[in-house]
């Protein structure tokens, strides 16, 4: 509950400070990955970014901007995750693991995008 409104909020500043990135990130999936060296150090965060195709191009040449914000949040950095090799992925352990996760990201990735102009 409390990762969705953090990341609701870093959709929010992104939405204030850059409005054609936050229109790229409408395709993409965004997580908070914790993790822990030891059980005494404090824990960190990781911003993963889940794109889809051509859009991830696009977004990761908007990196340092996207990684500017997350740092306010006290992230320690940005990770980007290409959504569809990780689903067809024949090794990942992710829809045992994670089954929403998977499910989120099968979902972004099944979206048709068409150029009618």
């Amino acid at each position: 509950m409390i990762r969705e409104r953090l990341v609701q909020k870093y959709r929010d500043l992104v939405s204030y400070s850059y409005p054609y990135i936050n229109s790229l990130l409408n395709d993409c999936y965004i997580h908070i990955i914790d993790g822990c060296l030891n059980p005494v150090s404090p824990p960190y965060y990781y911003l993963s970014i889940y794109y889809v195709g051509k859009t991830g191009k696009e977004v990761i040449s908007y990196q340092e901007q996207l990684r500017k914000i997350a740092k306010t949040f006290g992230m320690i950095d940005i990770v980007f995750v290409d959504a569809k090799r990780l689903i067809r992925d024949p090794v990942s352990r992710l829809k045992i693991e994670n089954p929403r996760l998977w499910l989120e990201l099968y979902w972004i990735s099944s979206k048709v995008t068409t150029n009618l102009d």
